[in-house]
């Protein structure tokens, strides 16, 4: 009898040490963190915001810009640089592939559409949910140019197609390993660089402001 009972008590207590032993039984959700920023190489993101103009020449005309972007990133390379002064700049660089639609609510235009490419650095912590990044990036924006003359001088961009130049940074937090937000604040330039004079001057538009965007990696 004594046997049976020592025989029951050690099969009631293998069921606690498989639970203890095994990490994918635990319960609770586990936290979400950049560990696995090396895992996923692509991720595709959607967003908006709100751009505010002119912020480098307040003589130039005053815009206000709606965005929507759809952005698709590479990580070129794995998250290095640990022990590179301590290693505060530890992480990785992104390539970038961006196609946008600005509504503009302020300005001599009605819209703006176009697409960009660049570089994307993020400073990746072990065990942070929140990564912080800087980029840049370039390329064209095509605007329904009807910009009204006021003498020689043009109001508005000079032309339809623009080049396209901006900087950005902010955060990204990942909800879980798939998914995440981002927070940017991003700071556009559109310019013909001069391809329209004389016939009409070259104004340039300098836009800033924030942006909020949902993500997938995969």
């Amino acid at each position: 009898m004594k046997s049976l009972l020592f025989l029951f008590g050690l099969l009631a207590l293998l069921p606690l040490s498989n639970l203890n032993g095994d990490d994918s039984l635990k319960s609770g959700p586990q936290p979400a963190s950049s560990d696995q920023e090396d895992e996923k190489e692509w991720s595709a993101e959607l967003g908006s915001g709100v751009l505010f103009s002119n912020v480098r020449v307040s003589s130039l005309d005053a815009y206000t810009l709606v965005p929507i972007d759809f952005t698709a990133s590479l990580a070129v390379d794995e998250v290095s640089l640990d022990d590179f002064w301590g290693g505060i700049f530890r992480g990785n660089t992104e390539f970038i592939f961006r196609g946008f639609g600005m509504a503009v609510t302020t300005g001599t235009e009605s819209r703006i559409v176009g697409f960009n490419v660049g570089p994307r650095y993020n400073f990746v912590q072990k065990g942070w949910p929140v990564v912080p990044f800087i980029g840049a990036d370039v390329g064209f924006g095509f605007a329904d140019s009807r910009g009204k003359t006021n003498g020689t001088q043009q109001v508005g961009l000079g032309q339809d197609m623009n080049f396209y130049f901006g900087v950005v940074t902010g955060i990204r937090y990942y909800i879980n390993e798939d998914w995440f937000v981002r927070f940017t604040v991003a700071y556009n330039h559109f310019s013909n660089a001069g391809l329209s004079e004389p016939a009409r001057q070259n104004r340039a538009i300098d836009a800033m402001g924030p942006e909020l965007s949902v993500g997938s990696r995969f």
